[in-house]
């Protein structure tokens, strides 16, 4: 009663000390100068802040509610009355954790959205309305705790969790992931289907439906598959190996979609193939997996060249798969869009500069390596995301299918995501046996592929500035 909120903080600054090093002692806080004195509970509860984080500290509720409304505010569960059955028990759990940690008096909630964000998860579903730092406890826990887990499987069961849907009862089914990470081969094949049916159909438009039910996977598919058997199985990497797996699945399905080339018909049914000096773009095509397995960007391409030589053993044939397993390698391994065009421009001299745009007004169907690897390349390049790749590359109007796979590739290795509709589609498309190899190579290579994997375009550095400075609410 002798002055205002100023005069009265001290004290209670002294009064939270206090409580602190007298734990074994209960303080039951009234709404001290809300009464006579005039003061309004909003101004009084300011000064309480601390204590909310001290357990034997007990405040009024009408304190309690003012202090934490800011952060309810940005709560699914906690504090909203909702019985755990109507949504994720975790979400009651771990919100309450993350009111709570805004009261310590410690950097951990900073900490670990720092960690979050370095770990490459800074613009990982940005606009669903959950604070950062909230996300970045859920990821702590998912990967840390015990469960070593990655980057890439939490982005996974975070949406399959359906975190935000409150509505959701505990017995119905979960909703299938909005997006289905680090695609891997699918990144080819979902190319290759998407080109299928303007394999010699022109379209020079992005206005497409990749999702089209004439699509079918072609013999870029096929290949494809057999090398990443190839990779699995035959770990010394020999030609003979590799000639065995692409037989014996081109014998499998000796009549795909579009078909063989003619060179490459006759070469399957060989009883000891030889490389017959091709140019064409099938060494591109099918080399994707080596793409994804190896741990240097050396490595890739001396397996890429051998990959390729088994037929197409021509110069271009050969750099054509090279600079295509590099570009993929470079795009899972947090190289920007840049670093990539330099590096293949400066590796194997295609030009790259150039843009979709560019192209289009004059291309026309080309089967060679240095006529399509390149405009596949710069399809990537001036994509936005996973699905604007397929349609720029299709809207070039040359070898669709084939280019899809190799654009395909690298936009998936890049974006590490497309939509589940997608991804389900191309899926629902294979038989069996090639549902298999795609698992299995998943499963061997995947792991690393995910931790390793960063949006190269996210100025990481910016967004750890603006959370550490407050202009992001954490």
């Amino acid at each position: 009663m002798q002055g205002g909120v100023e005069t009265i903080k001290p004290y209670v600054d002294e009064f939270v000390e206090f409580a602190k090093e007298h734990q074994e002692k209960k303080f039951l806080v009234t709404r001290i100068g809300c009464g006579i004195a005039g003061f309004k509970d909003e101004e009084i509860a300011s000064l309480f802040k601390q204590a909310i984080a001290v357990c034997n500290i007990y405040l009024p509720k009408e304190f309690y509610d003012i202090i934490v409304a800011p952060y309810l505010e940005h709560c699914f569960y906690y504090g909203k009355n909702i019985p755990e059955d109507c949504g994720a028990h975790v979400g009651h759990q771990y919100e309450g954790y993350w009111v709570r940690f805004h009261f310590n008096n410690d950097d951990y909630l900073l900490n670990e959205t720092l960690c979050y964000i370095r770990e490459g998860l800074g613009d990982f579903c940005a606009n669903d309305g959950v604070p950062i730092s909230m996300k970045a406890i859920l990821y702590n826990r998912f990967c840390h705790w015990g469960w070593c887990e990655t980057p890439d499987t939490f982005r996974s069961w975070y949406e399959a969790l359906d975190y935000t849907n409150v509505l959701r009862k505990s017995n119905e089914h979960q909703k299938n992931p909005v997006n289905v990470y680090c695609p891997m081969l699918m990144g080819t094949i979902l190319g290759d289907i998407a080109g299928s049916i303007y394999e010699f159909d022109q379209h020079k438009s992005t206005d497409i439906n990749i999702q089209d039910k004439r699509m079918d996977y072609t013999d870029d598919t096929i290949m494809t598959i057999a090398v990443a058997d190839w990779i699995l199985n035959d770990k010394r990497h020999t030609k003979k190996g590799l000639v065995e797996r692409m037989q014996q699945w081109g014998h499998k399905y000796p009549n795909p979609m579009g078909a063989y080339g003619n060179m490459f018909s006759q070469w399957l049914r060989k009883d000891n193939p030889k490389p017959y000096n091709s140019w064409g773009n099938g060494s591109a095509m099918r080399v994707s997996a080596v793409g994804f397995a190896f741990d240097t960007l050396e490595e890739t391409i001396k397996v890429a060249k051998i990959c390729a030589e088994v037929t197409h053993n021509h110069p271009e044939g050969i750099k054509g798969a090279q600079a295509t397993a590099a570009a993929i390698f470079m795009a899972r391994t947090a190289n920007s869009k840049e670093d990539i065009r330099r590096f293949i421009t400066d590796t194997f001299g295609y030009n790259l500069n150039r843009s979709c745009d560019d192209i289009r007004p004059t291309y026309g169907f080309d089967g060679s390596c240095q006529g399509t690897v390149p405009e596949s390349i710069i399809a990537f390049l001036d994509s936005k995301d996973y699905e604007d790749a397929l349609r720029l590359c299709i809207s070039l109007g040359g070898d669709a299918d084939t280019m899809g796979a190799i654009t395909g590739a690298i936009a998936g290795a890049y974006y590490n995501k497309m939509p589940y509709a997608l991804y389900n589609f191309g899926m629902e498309k294979l038989p069996k046996d090639i549902q298999n190899i795609v698992g299995l190579f998943n499963s061997e290579h995947g792991h690393s592929v995910s931790c390793r994997w960063r949006n190269a375009e996210f100025d990481t550095e910016e967004f750890i500035r603006k959370v550490k400075c407050g202009k992001i609410f954490i």
